[in-house]
């Protein structure tokens, strides 16, 4: 909105709008996730129908979303989270974050675009915090596409085992990142190839980069 008295745009609102905007693009892709790969989450539609108003902005606010689009459709995201100070009393908080919600469209599987949205996820959050180099994440444990995806990317298996309240199993894995890991140029080539050719574009929900 504009300021009355100046005639100019509130700054506070102009930070605000990507924000807004982009709770609006996490739920519908969301729905479009579970719709499409119900086995892979623990939420359901149900579950996102019960959630407040404000919840997707707080999701945005309170993580790293990483997206792919095609125009304006959501064909991949994953998150960065802080690690839980209750549930995960062993990981620092300041050097780890949990990677989470792993999705790409089906049309898009096998391409090892996967791979490249989680990569990104690890230069966002390390040009965020450069002490972060450590990544966990949870994984099904009869999940062997992903579980194949993430040991090929380096991520290694951590014997600790937590059983959710579905009654499956999830595998913790954890990938160590080292100061000047091989790869960054290459995996951002990777990325610039894909928008060249499949008009595929990686971002952060909620920031000014669009």
């Amino acid at each position: 909105m504009e300021n009355p008295a100046s005639g100019a745009e509130d700054p506070v609102d102009a930070q605000s709008r990507p924000r807004i905007r982009d709770a609006v693009v996490l739920e519908k892709a969301m729905r479009a996730a579970i719709a499409t790969s119900p086995e892979a989450f623990l939420t359901t539609i149900d579950d996102l129908d019960d959630k407040e108003a404000d919840y997707w902005e707080s999701e945005i606010t309170s993580s790293t979303w990483a997206v792919i689009q095609r125009g304006d459709k959501v064909v991949g995201f994953a998150v960065a989270r802080w690690p839980h100070h209750e549930m995960d009393r062993d990981v620092d908080p300041v050097a780890a974050r949990f990677i989470e919600s792993v999705w790409i469209d089906p049309e898009l599987r096998g391409k090892r675009v996967a791979e490249r949205l989680v990569r990104f996820l690890f230069e966002v959050e390390r040009a965020k915090s450069p002490s972060v180099s450590r990544f966990l994440l949870w994984v099904f444990d009869k999940n062997q596409t992903a579980i194949r995806l993430y040991k090929r990317m380096g991520f290694t298996y951590v014997t600790r085992q937590k059983h959710n309240q579905s009654g499956r199993t999830e595998l913790r894995y954890e990938y160590q990142l080292e100061p000047d890991a091989p790869g960054a140029q290459a995996t951002l080539a990777a990325r610039q190839d894909d928008l060249h050719k499949h008009g595929l574009r990686y971002r952060v929900l909620g920031e000014h980069n669009q």
